[in-house]
């Protein structure tokens, strides 16, 4: 126990008391000078991510990974009272409880194993004096939750139906274990008696605490990996330099520990295994050894076959090479740590492997004390709390209550669901389950139908997905229902996928008619009226009728030419109809007009006239009762050989009419003298057939060219008794139906003849 004289006691006295029930022979102490002390306090400026104060501790919550910067600053109150004290003068000793050891007045590590961590901090100031006050530092790792009991109702399900999604996220406590440090990597070379040591320095614990039995210590751990036990002696020493022994040398031969690599040539890491001596071991390693025996190909590519090694007593890492069996083994220390009673916890907790061969190397990667619970300083935990919970937001969502959805599916497929949540650390974390949706055949019938008279329907439900199956209310397996009679057709569609049968179905109405039995007869031709009748043959009365007027009798008188046409159904409440329509011509008797005569030579044309109606009519010409190849409304012939004819038309094959044609022989006679004597024979000029040119025109003139008569519809009148004797010229020009011809001679007047 020290004791020291302070700043505040400039004499430098100190008074012992002493109050005990007990006695003794004396006491001793060992007084000693040195410079004086300004007490201090150490206190945390600041930190990434920023801490907060719970009594009394500060508090740093982060997600594993992060990375944590924490600056100190002291508080010296007594500065300058015998020296100077400053944070440039002061040393700030971190131990971040992750490895990380550092003298800097601000620290930066990484924390990545799930946990919460003690940071120890202490500070000398330029005297070496030790602050009277440390802040007691904690981080706090968020722990991941829980969420194996993230569930759905229905996986798989089918296209449209719905299912809820159930988000379970439980946080989980971290309770602060029994081991209390742990120490890093040592290297322990070929040597001859060498020692290789490695410290873990404890200052948590009460100042006075002391070791009060060998069971205090749950176990002493160390990772590591040797090519020769039989080398080692390994002891632990408590501050107090206590010590108790683990394995004694000699004692162990060629056995391993680990998969080291057994080449002392070069220092290359091994596999270790955590070896851990506890007072409840079952055996020693020298008891151990010899029992057991694999094979393992270490990270320099070398096999062992059947290689005597011990076995881990926590497990086999991950990168081991090793052969089954994988027994463990918890070993017990040879001296009992009983010989550890007494030894202070706090202070450098120190193991020792002495290498007594020169042959041989190994490492110890980590080590570390497990403590009893009841002796551990402080026990304490934590446990993050969700902040806030929700799913991915799909589409297909119809419900969402953070963590519970209800979902409906419009698409097949596997759907990846997440459920994410967010401690008060800050930290997300999320699971995610995928979600079958089976496909749910489409099933489109169509609209409703109708059947009209005799027709036959085809309902098509056929489907695109491989293997589906078709049921119809009507017994049909098929994908296509027929029928000619009304009726509800139910058509259900099924696909099988993982034992989950997903139906659909879709209902069409099928209404059958009779149709009526309507016939107006052919187009007509009347010459006055007619009086079309529907009809209905074959059915029972009341029908509908819809004439084209609109009228609704059973017949129609018609007057006028046009297209008539009656729309007839059997039941006023079908929709069927049958129609029929007629074209319907009227030509009242001699539509073809008067009878006809002319010369056989002028073009005749006879024509039907138009009735007004819009019908395409059919025409069927004859002259003499013989066909003619007119076929249209009128006929045309362009000469016709002299004679009587009867030209008949049949208009619409209804009406007929015909006329009586007279061809006549029309050829000019011309005379070539005249005696213009007054006897009343061949007095004149006259032209045999001349009748039938009217407009015909005549130029006489004399031998000298003398024009003497001239008429523009010359009527057979010249030749009167004052003509002069004589030979004349003459030109007769007629025209009939555009034809124009010209005559010319010569005429000889003689009177006394």
């Amino acid at each position: 126990m020290i004791v020291t004289a302070s700043v505040l006691n400039p004499a430098g006295c100190l008074t012992l008391e002493w109050s005990s029930a007990s006695s003794g022979a004396g006491w001793a102490a060992a007084v000693s000078c040195g410079l004086p002390c300004q007490n201090f306090e150490v206190v945390l400026q600041s930190s990434t991510p920023a801490f907060h104060l719970d009594t009394g501790f500060y508090y740093i919550d982060i997600c594993p990974g992060d990375t944590v910067s924490i600056t100190a600053e002291g508080i010296y109150n007594l500065n300058d009272s015998v020296y100077h004290q400053s944070d440039l003068t002061t040393d700030f000793i971190w131990d971040m409880g992750n490895g990380t050891f550092d003298t800097a007045i601000t620290v930066t590590t990484v924390y990545d194993t799930i946990q919460g961590y003690e940071v120890n901090l202490y500070a000398l100031d330029s005297n070496g004096c030790l602050s009277s006050q440390i802040p007691k530092i904690r981080v706090r790792l968020s722990t991941k939750p829980d969420m194996d009991a993230t569930s759905v109702i229905s996986n798989p399900l089918c296209q449209g139906d719905t299912t809820s999604l159930f988000g379970d996220a439980i946080t989980q406590l971290w309770h602060a274990t029994s081991s209390l440090n742990v120490a890093g990597q040592t290297y322990l070379p070929d040597g001859s008696g060498a020692s290789y040591t490695s410290s873990l320095i404890f200052t948590a614990f009460s100042p006075s605490q002391v070791l009060q039995s060998g069971y205090d210590i749950l176990g002493i751990k160390a990772t590591m990996e040797h090519s020769y036990l039989g080398d080692l002696n390994i002891t632990i020493t408590c501050p107090s330099g206590q010590s108790a022994t683990l394995k004694s040398y000699p004692g162990g031969g060629g056995t391993f520990l680990g998969e080291p690599i057994d080449n002392n040539a070069q220092p290359i890491p091994g596999v270790g295994y955590e070896y851990v001596w506890s007072p409840t071991g079952t055996i020693t390693m020298l008891g151990a050894n010899g029992t057991y025996s694999h094979t393992f190909t270490d990270n320099n590519g070398t096999t062992y076959n059947n290689a005597s090694y011990l076995p881990p007593s926590t497990g086999y890492p991950a990168n081991s090479t090793a052969t089954a069996p994988y027994p463990t083994v918890t070993y017990l220390p040879e001296t009992n740590y009983s010989n550890l009673i007494g030894c202070p916890l706090n202070g450098a907790w120190t193991i020792t492997v002495t290498d007594n061969l020169q042959i041989d190397n190994g490492y110890i990667f980590a080590w570390g004390i497990e403590f009893a619970n009841s002796v551990l300083p402080i026990s304490w935990d934590y446990t993050p709390t969700i902040s806030s919970e929700a799913w991915n937001n799909t589409s297909d969502i119809i419900y969402n209550n953070g963590g519970q959805i209800t979902i409906m599916p419009s698409d097949s497929g596997t759907f990846p669901y997440t459920y994410t949540v967010v401690d008060d650390f800050g930290c997300t974390y999320d699971t995610t389950l995928n979600v079958r949706v089976v496909p749910t055949p489409e099933v489109h019938l169509g609209n409703d139908t109708t059947i009209c008279g005799f027709g036959v329907v085809n309902i098509d439900a056929t489907n695109s997905l491989p293997g589906v199956s078709y049921s119809w209310n009507t017994g049909n397996p098929g994908p296509i229902q027929q029928t000619n009679v009304s009726g509800t057709y139910i058509a259900t569609v099924s696909y099988t996928e993982n034992n989950l049968t997903c139906s659909n179905s879709d209902t069409l109405v099928v209404e059958q008619y009779d149709l009526a039995d309507v016939d107006l007869g052919n187009d007509t031709c009347v010459s006055d009226q007619i009086v079309l009748h529907a009809g209905n043959t074959g059915h029972n009365p009341p029908f509908l009728y819809l004439w084209s007027d609109g009228s609704t009798a059973d017949s129609l008188v018609v007057t006028t030419p046009g297209n008539y046409s009656v729309t007839v159904a059997i039941d006023p409440n079908s929709p069927c109809t049958t129609t029929d329509d007629i074209n319907v011509s009227i030509y009242q008797p001699g539509f073809l007009g008067s009878d006809l005569d002319f010369c056989s030579f002028e073009q005749i044309t006879v024509s039907v006239n138009d009735d007004g109606s819009g019908i395409q009519h059919s025409y069927n010409w004859t002259l003499n009762g013989d066909a003619t190849p007119f076929n249209g409304y009128f006929y045309k012939h362009d000469e016709l050989a002299p004679g009587e004819y009867t030209l008949a038309v049949d208009v619409d094959n209804g009406c007929h009419d015909e006329i009586k044609m007279k061809s006549l022989d029309c050829t000019l006679e011309i005379p070539n003298i005249i005696t213009p004597n007054g006897d009343g024979y061949n007095d004149k000029f006259v032209i045999d057939g001349l009748e039938n040119y009217e407009g015909s025109i005549l130029v006489i003139r004399n031998r000298w060219g003398n024009k003497v008569f001239e008429s523009n519809n010359y009527n057979n009148d010249w030749g009167d008794t004052d003509v002069p004797d004589g030979v004349y010229y003459f030109i007769l020009i007629t025209n009939v139906a555009g034809h124009e011809n010209t005559y010319n001679g010569t005429l000889t007047v003689l009177k006394n003849k």
